[in-house]
This record gives C-alpha cells, sequence and structure tokens, in this order.
C-alpha cells in the first residue's frame, strides 16, 4: 500500500524548488495568479432572515398536508374494507339465490 508520507532523499529540508514554466512556449494563451481565489465558506454565509421565514412556512404548510393526507389514507383505507365486507354480504346473498333457483 502505498505510503502517503514524503520519502526520504538527499533533498535539505528548507529549500523548496519551483520550477517556471513558461506558458507561451506551450502555446497556452493565459497567466496564472499568483494566488487561488478563495470562496467564502457556506458555515460563515448567513442566511436571509426573509429566506427562512418563507422556508419556514413551506415546511410547516408541507407538515399540515402531511397530516391531512395521512388522515384521508386511513379514512379511504376503512372505507376500503367496508366495501369490501358488503361485497362478500352480497356475494353470500347472490349465491344463495342461485342455490334456490337450482333447485327448482
Amino acid at each position: 500500500m502505498p505510503s502517503f508520507k514524503p520519502e526520504k532523499t538527499g533533498r535539505q529540508k528548507g529549500k523548496v524548488v519551483t520550477e517556471l514554466c513558461d506558458f507561451n512556449q506551450l502555446g497556452l494563451d493565459f497567466v496564472p495568479t499568483p494566488s487561488y481565489s478563495v470562496p467564502p465558506r457556506k458555515e460563515t454565509e448567513l442566511m436571509n432572515p426573509e429566506l427562512m421565514e418563507t422556508l419556514e412556512v413551506k415546511i410547516g404548510e408541507l407538515v399540515e398536508k402531511y397530516k391531512a393526507l395521512k388522515v384521508e389514507n386511513t379514512r379511504l383505507n376503512e372505507e376500503i374494507e367496508r366495501l369490501a365486507n358488503g361485497r362478500e354480504g352480497i356475494k353470500s346473498r347472490i349465491d344463495a339465490i342461485l342455490e334456490k333457483l337450482d333447485g327448482i
């Protein structure tokens, strides 16, 4: 497994060798910048209070819709069960009538 520790070579600590590159020789037309731009960290950015309130309202509405859908789902499941029981009752009555007709 490769090690991430620097190899011990004959280099002296403190000496940093930087190789300058002539980008024009490479056919590149950009100029390197001495440092990178640092984007702001997300942890340091503050959220707009208006956006926070809007988010809270939307989450509240979503929770209310979820609760309403849960209640409706329970009601519909009860209705399905009631209709299934009614169907079984009708089916048994029809079977009884057909048996009587066969006896005639």
